[in-house]
């Protein structure tokens, strides 16, 4: 996890990204009263858009995280106890607390296991993480994002005409072409929802709960602009002109023989919270 990326975005971070809704809130609520836990340590925990949510339901949380700006948010907003240290190398006690929390962090871990094995160190019952599931293929995502051949052809079958697939293939490949100019893998770019499914496949959780199913619409500036404000930490590590590119692409791609609808498809989204028991993660 990179200190300085989340520095710099800590100032847009919250207004990037959607709140949790309510249905999402009370499933991690009822993973965390199922299994006894009231004190809580997040890992990763940002500016609170996970445990401020949780204090208010009655749970005592302690938040870590490396970024030393998104914690001042979280503290502006109220966050009582921070902690600034790398998830690999907490400084507690061994089960310190009933669990340890991770939100969407898994796709920024170099080595996963030992920091599932630091939390679970530190935790009586285990390590909860919540993650999403993605489900079809995205327009923009099947564009610059890695998709294989194979989503991209789910992509193209769902077109009315050759213009349309046309358009698509020829600016799939202009996005390319732009990746290749500055050295980049379209595959490690956006990993999120890969990354943290590939973590659920390598070390199966002892409980896996679907929590909620969240359906979205986002507009086309709505996109540009969180590239624009480098929102994305993929997109921040990118050398500005790439971004620039990038973007101007999208604007581009914006006048289309594609309806908007078929440039902007609804999102869906599947949240999940897995539980892994700290003395399996433990055991030699």
């Amino acid at each position: 996890m990179a200190a300085p990326v989340f520095d710099q975005i800590a100032d847009v971070y919250d207004e990037t990204r959607r709140a949790l809704d309510e249905t999402t809130l009370k499933g991690i609520n009822d993973m965390l009263g199922k299994y006894g836990c009231s004190s809580i340590l997040e890992i990763g925990v940002g500016t609170g858009r996970i445990a401020l949510p949780l204090i208010k339901s009655g749970y005592e949380v302690i938040g870590m995280d490396i970024s030393r700006r998104m914690m001042e948010k979280a503290r502006a907003k109220g966050m009582p106890s921070l902690f600034l240290a790398e998830g690999s190398k907490a400084p507690f006690r061994e089960k310190s607390f009933d669990a340890t929390l991770m939100a969407h962090v898994f796709h920024l871990l170099d080595n996963p296991q030992s920091v599932m094995r630091e939390a679970a160190r530190m935790s009586r019952v285990g390590v909860f993480a919540i993650v999403r599931k993605r489900t079809g293929t995205r327009f923009w995502s099947s564009l610059y994002g890695g998709e294989d051949d194979s989503d991209c052809s789910k992509m193209t079958e769902s077109f009315d005409n050759e213009a349309e697939r046309k358009f698509y293939h020829e600016r799939r490949a202009r996005f390319r072409k732009i990746f290749e100019k500055y050295g980049w893998n379209p595959s490690q770019v956006f990993l999120n929802w890969r990354r943290e499914q590939e973590i659920l496949e390598t070390y199966p959780p002892d409980d896996l709960k679907v929590v909620s199913e969240v359906f979205w619409n986002e507009n086309m500036e709505e996109r540009i602009s969180r590239f624009e404000k480098g929102s994305y930490s993929s997109a921040l590590r990118m050398p500005p002109e790439m971004r620039k590119e990038i973007i101007e692409e999208m604007r581009s791609s914006s006048h289309s023989p594609l309806p908007n609808e078929g440039l902007m498809r609804p999102r869906h989204e599947v949240y999940q919270v897995a539980l892994w028991k700290s003395n399996r993660l433990l055991a030699p």
